[in-house]
């Protein structure tokens, strides 16, 4: 809630301040811990985004050009294990295991109909378009413990890989309604997860941040 609402630019501000105070409140949490939730949003926000097309902060993003736990449905034909395998087969793994290993692993019934979903943040910077999720897993007391390497084999291990794709496929259709002359090689910027335990302001990324541009036949397949 406290991501969904700060002010990006104004991390240090009394209003943000208020805002830490007034969540730890209603979670029941002591007020001592505003100065340490203070200092992890500031380091959030000047820390380098990494990437393709990296090297700004999330304080250089204003609230107008944000959107907060976006909704999305899409129609979803028929899916099994099998099915979902065979999407992801061919594509580099992050980890040990090739995707389609994983998926046809999981165990659910074949199914049809909607997806839905929420995706934490959604913002526009240098006319591209970037997902955000937030997330709080614990991988250890350093930043080291949240370098690339570590945060790849997170992301398989929790299926986020699974679950970035249908985000941006879900994020693809929704931009493709919705901006003029819409090209995702032009306008999608790509998937941010945020690992805020391992965010290191000095770091320029190298901490916290896991960066992946899906491939544009990837996401239309």
């Amino acid at each position: 809630e406290i991501l969904e609402e700060l002010d990006f630019t104004t991390p240090e501000s009394v209003s943000s301040r208020e805002l830490v105070t007034v969540k730890l409140n209603k979670y029941g949490f002591e007020s001592h811990w505003a100065d340490t939730l203070m200092h992890t949003l500031q380091t959030l926000t000047v820390a380098r985004i990494p990437g393709e097309f990296g090297g700004f902060t999330l304080g250089d993003i204003p609230n107008e050009m944000r959107l907060n736990e976006m909704e999305f449905y899409f129609p979803l034909r028929y899916t099994s294990p099998e099915t979902l395998a065979d999407a992801f087969r061919g594509m580099t793994p992050q980890a040990d295991r090739p995707p389609e290993e994983l998926y046809r692993a999981l165990r659910f019934q074949p199914c049809e109909g909607l997806v839905r979903g929420f995706i934490d943040c959604v913002f526009l910077h240098g006319n591209r378009y970037y997902l955000v999720d937030w997330k709080s897993n614990h991988l250890g007391n350093r930043p080291e413990d949240y370098t690339p390497v570590q945060l790849r084999e997170a992301m398989e291990r929790h299926y986020y890989t699974l679950q970035y794709h249908l985000y941006t496929v879900a994020l693809h259709q929704y931009l493709t309604l919705r901006v003029p002359d819409y090209d995702y090689d032009r306008h999608f910027g790509g998937v941010l997860y945020v690992f805020l335990r391992g965010v290191n302001g000095e770091s320029d990324g190298d901490t916290g941040f896991f960066y992946d541009l899906p491939a544009r036949e990837m996401v239309e397949g």
